[in-house]
């Protein structure tokens, strides 16, 4: 541990236990990582933030839409790299590549962050995470929106690929979006495709589900993400 970070540490133990002796182990941790993330903002250009490769751009034009996640504008937003947590932190998701994007120290030019440093980064009220695959092999390698998580989870894949289509003269490239859903029960994980899929997995309710989603006038076929985020929630609630 450098010393800089263990005086640190040490002048916030020492305060906390002189003002409040009888101080439980949750405020020394929260005071502990009040100190972490203090001297990681000291260390400036420094910082383990700040060592990912330089984001490389498009090198053509895209006719139709952008690569990015609900914005081309660098938001301030929180992200875990290497269990880290650094706020406040302009960035944008590049979907098509699934990168984290943030700007360099002097804000001069784009980073492009590790993804496998980053477990989970906080955007725009969206928690993404990296998720690996399991037995199921349902899922690849990659940051998913965490849409639910409780004793089961549910995860959306934002996923951008670049077209080209062609016309008489040119060719143009166009950005075309999906989302792709999927549910984690008991360790494993399920691809959500419709309905039906969804409904399969949470068999064990499905008559209690499709009651709740009558009862709140939720159609599946005209807002499948908020019936799926009510259904696992609901789930949740029955089986706790």
């Amino acid at each position: 541990m450098p010393k800089r970070l263990f005086h640190i540490l040490l002048i916030c133990c020492l305060s906390q236990h002189a003002t409040a002796q009888n101080a439980d182990d949750t405020t020394l941790r929260e005071n502990a990582q009040h100190a972490i993330v203090v001297y990681y903002e000291s260390l400036g250009e420094e910082s383990p933030l700040y060592n990912g490769s330089e984001y490389i751009e498009y090198a053509y034009t895209l006719q139709e839409g952008d690569p990015f996640f609900q914005t081309t504008n660098f938001i301030n937003g929180n992200v875990n790299l290497d269990g880290m947590i650094f706020r406040d932190v302009p960035m944008v998701y590049d979907i098509v590549k699934d990168q984290l994007i943030i700007l360099d120290f002097q804000k001069v030019y784009k980073i492009n962050l590790p993804a496998a440093r980053v477990q989970q980064f906080f955007l725009l009220g969206h928690l993404f995470v990296r998720l690996t695959p399991d037995s199921s092999a349902q899922i690849k390698t990659g940051f998913y929106d965490q849409l639910y998580s409780g004793k089961i989870g549910l995860f959306a894949k934002r996923e951008k690929r670049i077209l080209e289509k062609y016309s008489n003269i040119q060719i143009s490239k166009v950005i075309v979006s999906q989302n792709n859903y999927y549910v984690k029960k008991g360790g494993i994980y399920y691809t959500i495709k419709n309905k039906s899929s969804l409904l399969s997995v949470l068999k064990d309710k499905k008559k209690e589900v499709q009651q709740y989603w009558k009862s709140n006038h939720i159609k599946f076929k005209k807002e499948p993400e908020k019936a799926m985020i009510v259904a696992v929630k609901y789930y949740d609630q029955l089986t706790n």
